[in-house]
């Protein structure tokens, strides 16, 4: 009985210890990422991109240097319920002829899941493949760049990846078409 007492205290001594450490890990990362994040205001116009991490629905994972090109990139902030979310896709989709070097990505938060392939199915967006992916944010770069303001976010970045324009919401193909190359 007393051994039985002495291992389970030990067990929990460990258990108690390793937990504390992983928290200590965790909040020292943390820190570090807030630091880091605060020094750069990437929802200014003329701030750098930050890194992009993108899991797409087939589980692939793109980053920013499976994005480079010689030319600018949409990212576009979305829920894939949303109803003008899905306009904007359908309608950037109806002119994805003039994206010939331009890319277009289109990132929901990690929750949004479930959602992906109701999207894809909704707006038919994996026709336009490769021009246009979607896939789910896991890099917190909606947190750096979203301006809480009407969905979907387009953040249109130049070819150096430098934040040229942000447009909120519905945005006709006109307003658009100056940022496509």
């Amino acid at each position: 009985m007393r051994k039985l007492l002495i291992i389970t205290c030990l067990l929990g001594t460990v258990f108690i210890a390793f937990g504390q450490k992983k928290k200590k890990n965790r909040k020292e990362k943390e820190a570090a990422a807030a630091v880091v994040d605060s020094s750069i205001n990437y929802k200014k116009l003329g701030a750098p991109m930050p890194a992009i991490r993108m899991i797409t629905a087939d589980k692939k994972v793109l980053t920013d240097k499976d994005l480079a090109n010689d030319a600018s990139l949409f990212v576009i902030m979305f829920n894939p319920t949303c109803g003008h979310c899905q306009d904007e896709t359908r309608l950037i989709g109806e002119h994805i002829s003039q994206f010939k070097k331009t890319k277009v990505i289109l990132l929901a938060s990690p929750n949004m899941e479930t959602m992906l392939s109701f999207f894809e199915a909704t707006t038919n967006v994996s026709k336009y493949y490769p021009t246009m992916q979607v896939g789910l944010d896991s890099a917190d770069f909606i947190i750096k760049t979203f301006g809480y303001e009407a969905l979907p976010q387009i953040n249109i970045y130049d070819k150096d990846r430098k934040l040229v324009k942000v447009f909120n919401g519905d945005v006709p193909m006109k307003d658009l078409t100056p940022y496509i190359e």
